[in-house]
């Protein structure tokens, strides 16, 4: 993940990966969104538009998100860093990122978005497991600073100290979560709030 390299894919063009690009291009990156879903990628451009006003960023900024229907059609070469947000679905996510591994450079940090899988468990298989790690944002992804950076047992620490730079560098309020455990810190201790009040 170059300092020079402003290219990033995000895997899904929904709620959540919509937010992660305008994060992104908040910053003037270039932003390549995959989405199956021809009314997803239709609708994508005013939901960038209006979040990029919301955080004050130029308009200008959303010209440099394009989207694409399928993996493949993106070019890899200039990509830093890729963001799966796709449906909370463990097969789903572990196709998807056997695709990435074929595609992008093998020294990029293929990232994930789930709530609750272990990040284990998606980079199980893949060349470079060391790689994987998760960013789970919190929605409002673009307006919520809270990001979890966690951590595989198999996760170079090298990799994750950089993701974190990365969000600070994004504005954001990244905590490296460096136990691969079932929801992670922000929904563990919202549950558990959740059953004090209902206690």
């Amino acid at each position: 993940m170059s300092s020079t390299t402003q290219h990033a894919v995000v895997i899904g063009g929904g709620i959540m990966g919509g937010d992660i690009a305008t994060v992104f291009a908040t910053h003037g990156w270039t932003v390549h969104v995959m989405s199956p879903s021809a009314q997803t990628r239709e609708a994508l451009p005013a939901r960038i538009t209006a979040g990029l006003a919301k955080l004050g960023a130029p308009a200008g900024h959303a010209a440099a998100v394009h989207c694409y229907p399928e993996l493949k059609s993106i070019p890899w070469h200039n990509v830093g860093i890729v963001v799966e947000a796709a449906t909370e679905d463990p097969s789903l996510k572990q196709r998807l990122f056997a695709e990435v591994q074929a595609l992008a450079k093998p020294d990029i940090p293929p990232t994930s978005n789930p709530s609750n899988f272990p990040i284990g468990d998606i980079a199980k298989g893949l060349k470079h497991p060391q790689r994987v790690a998760g960013l789970h944002f919190f929605m409002p992804a673009h307006l919520v600073p809270l990001v979890e950076v966690v951590s595989s047992a198999q996760t170079d620490a090298k990799v994750a100290e950089a993701l974190v730079q990365l969000l600070k560098d994004l504005n954001k309020a990244p905590i490296w979560v460096k136990k691969d455990v079932p929801g992670f810190v922000g929904n563990r201790l919202q549950h558990a709030m959740m059953r004090e009040a209902l206690y």
